[in-house]
């Protein structure tokens, strides 16, 4: 059975929030503030989690950077809960590596779509190596992608891990080397519901790749701006064997 932690210090909302998971077949736990919720991390080892921003002691802020930090929690989904409605704190925790969010208040039905997203990218992901047969490293510039460990590796050794959503995408530009993509082609690679004109969620995602494999991120050339097209991915894209065979 899946299972999901839901942090949230409001005991009527994480109770709701328990009951409804529980009602969709999930295993659903629950943590009043972040130190619990780190705890309960390390002793059920959920398959997703939901957290909120404002929380005492150690805040979702803090929470996602610990959970984030250690090697056996890097990929774990994560899906953020916030009273917060201002863009500036929508991006920051995006760009923290969250790989979803809701603001409240929300309706259950989006909360509960927002989870099997997450979980079906995960299960895609713990498959994709294998649907891409023995090619699970890919080149590109100066850096490589190990698909099965969502991490990235430049020609210095320097290392890069993925969020889920991160790795996601960049496997859809890689996959569409030197095409363009428009904001509504990648919303539905990336599995989600088809973006409003307001919602600068993929654009976030983009950023905070950018980040991670642009020399200079104000001048990007590997994924360029194409003004009312798009994104397009620039380069050659070589897929490798584990053992680095091409």
């Amino acid at each position: 059975m899946t299972r999901v932690l839901v942090v949230e210090d409001d005991d009527m909302i994480r109770e709701r929030l328990l009951k409804a998971l529980n009602f969709e077949g999930y295993e659903a736990s629950g943590a009043e503030n972040g130190a619990v919720g780190l705890k309960k991390v390390e002793e059920e080892e959920p398959d997703l989690v939901i957290a909120d921003i404002l929380m005492p002691d150690v805040g979702g802020f803090d929470f996602v950077s610990v959970l984030r930090s250690k090697s056996e929690t890097r990929l774990m989904p994560i899906i953020i809960i916030t009273a917060l409605s201002e863009r500036l704190s929508q991006r920051e925790f995006m760009e923290l590596g969250v790989d979803d969010y809701l603001t409240k208040p929300f309706h259950i039905e989006e909360l509960l779509r927002a989870v099997k997203t997450q979980l079906r990218k995960r299960r895609w992901w713990q498959t994709e190596h294998r649907d891409v047969g023995e090619a699970q490293q890919l080149v590109f510039g100066e850096w490589r992608l190990d698909v099965e460990r969502r991490s990235l590796v430049n020609s210095a050794g320097k290392e890069r891990s993925l969020t889920n959503s991160e790795a996601q995408l960049l496997l859809a530009f890689l996959r569409n080397a030197n095409r363009v993509l428009d904001r509504d082609t990648l919303v539905e690679l990336l599995g989600r519901p088809r973006a409003t004109s307001n919602d600068r969620s993929i654009d976030v995602l983009i950023g905070r790749l950018r980040r991670k494999i642009e020399p200079d991120v104000k001048r990007p050339r590997i994924i360029e701006t194409i003004r009312s097209g798009g994104y397009i991915f620039n380069g050659e894209v070589k897929w490798l064997s584990a053992e680095g065979r091409s």
